[in-house]
């Protein structure tokens, strides 16, 4: 562009500002995120914050979720760690759907956070042992995520290849994701078909809801609100069940980790060959298309020292199209029994801190009655009690201890603690752990009928045996869990008259001898019940059945903080594999009631407990987890398909993956756009079409299309949804653009929509060969005349103001919908950012309807925006 066209007096366009915001603290450039189904802005600042605004600039959450430290320690991290590593490292949408949020931390750490409430959903490590990775040879390598993605797959694409011919009118991919988006797919959705409706068919929605769990005071109390609650434990959408979402972490030493539904992890792979895996190796993008199973990166090798070489590799993700339907069945069942055995133990831990805490007062107070008692009558609390009960004579001892150390305050305290603690005990019992119980009753009975199905039983990884023996220690727990009830509702009641006891004789002791207020005391000691009153004095008070069943361990502590004891495992976690586990526990259990109750001459029963059940149950499932990844990770392939030229710029390039449907073929095209390292102002499109048979990929032609702007520099690359490419540049005087260059729209139906923006420009492409790579040098059909009375003038779609504080954008990123796409940009201080809207017109021209744009983006955001924040 020439000098006398940045003159301002020439009209330059501009797009409509939806919104702007000035940031507290300074954005790190690549976290910008736009969710374009909540417009909602999430970023990460340099303070160690997560922010997520609305367009308004209202804030809607955030904070550093780091957790804390006691959590961290259990989920595997270590102390002493180097200020930083919980620093933001990516941020990633669930474009689609826009409801969760994925960060990733500089130590690995993953979290899912939900974009309604800001809660953190799930949060586990990336960083695991890789397949074949030996860690005996030495101190390993410490990796860094270098890229997050996340996207959405169908199971079936030709079942949505179909709806999308079948539809009346244009329909796009993305609106077979909305509900009810047109009548062909209800129609669709109508039709007979029997497996179908009985692999979708679920009870759970019939059963009665979880229960909210106590706070603990934490960031991860993800169980202590209904809509968090609501948000994990939701029954499998009908609409989405023939599609699953993956979400792709990789590392610069060549590891990719992947999960698929939120929190199913499928696990980690190497998509380095045995003699690459010295060189280091990373991976910086990722694409994907729903209309396809195989996936895209873009890696660059460190093998050649002196110059840096970046590949296009695919990922064939087979188990997608091997699983098909069952495959979203499968991981929504997985991860619905992962969220209730996070239930479960926390539900545990809660059972076993309100018993700890109904146990904890009594005991001091009898510690404190008992060194009086054994030095002055040499018996305990426990004999005084029952003697006192029994005769009426009460031990001066016994006397100074009731009146001087209990009195009627230490009587309210000890009969709030247990009265409280048995109560909350029955309570969790009844109202959390058995419904979850229940709950993983109904999905294993789901899996194993899925583990009989022989056409599947080994693509899905399921084992029927191994499930049976979850559910045996699921019946154990059951078992456990009613004891607990019957026991507790016993006791209580023992208590109960034990506490109208304890304060009766408290008021006999305090009275004055002869007084009138003795005498109506001793008439009321008949409304005593001396039964339960003596029951509990020489059983429960001191040795409680329930120490048989939810004893905490040796390392449990106050204020939600559990440290494991250093022991090794009990034998009841490590027998996994027992078929008679749970004759075995009824065996025992039998023995234990008989023991209590005088009439078992054996040995003391040693019963497992209930964090013992639950960790064999936590072992048992994650064997069964392990077997499902590990077949759906046999059916992952990887290769690189094409290696761009030498002269690219890893710091400056995008990668997509678009669908084309015409004369009923199929084919998949990965477009990648690079930047010229040692020419600043050129640029290449690559387009790779693949195409795909069974699930696995293969390269039908590689193109490229060099194009040049002539001067200035780029400085960032981004595809957009609509087939082009957005480019900011900025011009030999440092005024910056932004470039909206078509990839091909020749081939695609609907281009002539977007004529307005793309121009008639179309980049004329080259067959490109790795091997044999020449100059970068553009054609002269693609040398960009970007003046203002050009052919290629349409193509500057937005100009920033210079000079001024919005004159030096960092960086940017387009997302959105169709008609309400949006450009978030991010300016050179980091502290401002600004929401282009794409889809409107430059306000000299129509000042009118950008009026009506902005008042159109303002409502529709107060009717997307969470309202339960």
């Amino acid at each position: 562009m020439a000098s006398s066209t940045l003159s301002p007096d020439h009209h330059l366009p501009q797009l409509l500002t939806v919104a702007e915001k000035i940031l507290p603290a300074k954005c790190k450039p690549k976290t910008l995120a736009y969710c374009p189904t909540m417009d909602l802005v999430a970023l990460a600042a340099d303070d160690k914050q997560l922010h997520v605004f609305r367009l308004n600039g209202q804030r809607v959450f955030g904070g550093s979720f780091a957790g804390e430290e006691y959590l961290d320690e259990g989920a595997g991290g270590e102390k002493g760690e180097e200020k930083g590593e919980k620093d933001v490292v990516l941020i990633s949408v669930l474009t689609i759907t826009g409801l969760l949020l994925a960060v990733a931390y500089a130590d690995d750490k993953m979290r899912i956070i939900s974009s309604y409430s800001g809660r953190t959903v799930h949060q586990y490590f990336a960083r695991q042992q890789r397949l074949g990775e030996d860690t005996t040879s030495g101190p390993q390598r410490h990796s860094r995520i270098t890229c997050l993605g996340w996207g959405i797959n169908f199971t079936d694409s030709k079942a949505a290849e179909r709806q999308l011919h079948n539809a009346d009118g244009p329909v796009r991919v993305e609106d077979l994701f909305a509900p009810d988006t047109h009548p062909s797919k209800a129609k669709s959705l109508l039709r007979a078909d029997l497996p179908r409706e009985l692999a979708l068919l679920d009870i759970e929605s019939s059963l009665p809801k979880l229960s909210t769990l106590p706070a603990t005071g934490s960031d991860e109390d993800v169980f202590s609100s209904r809509s968090s609650l609501d948000t994990i434990f939701h029954a499998m959408n009908r609409d989405s069940s023939d599609s699953v979402d993956v979400l792709v972490v990789g590392f610069d030493d060549g590891t990719v980790h992947l999960r698929i539904f939120d929190s199913f992890e499928i696990g980690s792979f190497q998509i380095l060959s045995a003699a690459e895996k010295a060189n280091a190796c990373d991976i910086l993008l990722h694409a994907s298309h729903p209309m396809s199973s195989t996936h895209a990166l873009l890696v660059v090798d460190h093998s050649e020292q002196s110059q840096k070489s970046t590949r296009l590799l695919t990922l064939d993700l087979r188990f997608i199209t091997k699983s098909g339907r069952y495959l979203s069945l499968l991981a929504s069942k997985t991860t619905q029994l992962q969220n209730l055995l996070r239930y479960i133990s926390q539900a545990q831990w809660q059972i076993q801190l309100e018993w700890k805490n109904a146990q904890d007062l009594p005991a001091r107070f009898m510690r404190s009655a008992n060194e009086d008692l054994h030095r002055k009558c040499h018996c305990d609390f426990v004999t005084a009690a029952y003697h006192l009960v029994v005769t009426g004579d009460c031990f001066e001892p016994l006397k100074e201890f009731l009146v001087e150390v209990v009195g009627e305050r230490g009587h309210k305290r000890w009969e709030k603690a247990v009265s409280t603690g048995y109560e909350n005990v029955r309570r969790l019992t009844h109202e959390c752990l058995l419904p979850a119980l229940e709950r993983c009753g109904v999905i294993l009975s789901r899996l194993m009928g899925i583990s009989k199905f022989h056409k599947l039983s080994h693509v899905l990884g399921l084992e029927t045996r191994d499930l049976r023996m979850v559910a045996d220690t699921v019946d154990c727990l059951h078992l456990l869990a009613h004891k607990v009830l019957i026991y507790s509702s016993q006791e209580l009641r023992e208590f109960l008259a034990f506490a109208k006891w304890l304060r009766h004789e408290i008021d006999v002791q305090t009275a004055e001898p002869m007084s009138q207020t003795l005498e109506e005391l001793m008439e009321k000691s008949d409304m005593i019940d001396h039964g339960p009153t003596l029951c509990y004095i020489q059983g429960a008070l001191t040795n409680s059945i329930l120490q048989h069943f939810i004893q905490p361990p040796p390392g449990m502590m106050g204020m939600g903080v559990f440290r494991p004891p250093p022991t090794a495992p009990t034998p009841w976690v490590a027998a996994g594999r027992d078929h008679t586990f749970y004759e075995t526990y009824k065996v025992m259990l039998a023995q234990l009631e008989k023991q209590v109750s005088g009439w078992y001459d054996g040995p003391q029963v040693d019963l497992p407990k209930l964090h013992d059940l639950t960790g064999r149950l936590g072992l048992q499932c994650d064997q069964v987890f392990g077997q499902i990844a590990l077949a759906q990770r046999r059916g992952i392939l990887h290769r690189c398909p094409l290696v761009l030229h030498p002269d690219t710029d890893q710091k400056v390039m995008d990668i997509v993956m678009q669908f084309t449907n015409s004369d009923g073929k199929v084919p998949c095209s990965v477009y990648v756009a690079a930047k010229s390292r040692t020419t600043q102002y050129i640029f290449s499109i690559y387009r790779v079409t693949l195409a795909c048979i069974n699930g696995v990929s293969s390269m039908k032609e590689a193109l490229i299309a060099p194009l040049s702007v002539q001067k200035g520099e780029i400085r960032q690359i981004q595809f957009v949804e609509d087939h082009t490419v957005m480019v900011l540049w900025s011009d030999e005087v440092g005024r910056c653009f932004l470039l909206n260059i078509a990839l091909n729209p020749s081939t695609f139906p609907d281009a002539s929509a977007d004529a307005e923006l793309v121009g008639t420009f179309s980049p004329t492409y080259a067959p490109f060969d790795s091997s044999r790579a020449g100059s970068l040098e553009p054609l002269q059909s693609n040398i960009l005349d970007l003046s203002l009375d050009s052919v290629h003038a349409d193509l500057v779609l937005h100009a920033f103001p210079f000079p001024g504080p919005k004159a030096r954008p960092i960086w940017f990123t387009v997302n959105g919908r169709k008609e309400r796409r949006a450009v978030c940009v991010l300016y050179e201080d980091g502290e401002q950012y600004d929401v282009l809207d794409l889809d409107s017109r430059t306000p000299d021209e129509e000042e009118e309807d950008d009026l009506t744009a902005g008042a159109n983006w303002n409502d529709d955001e107060r009717a997307a925006d969470p309202a339960s924040v």
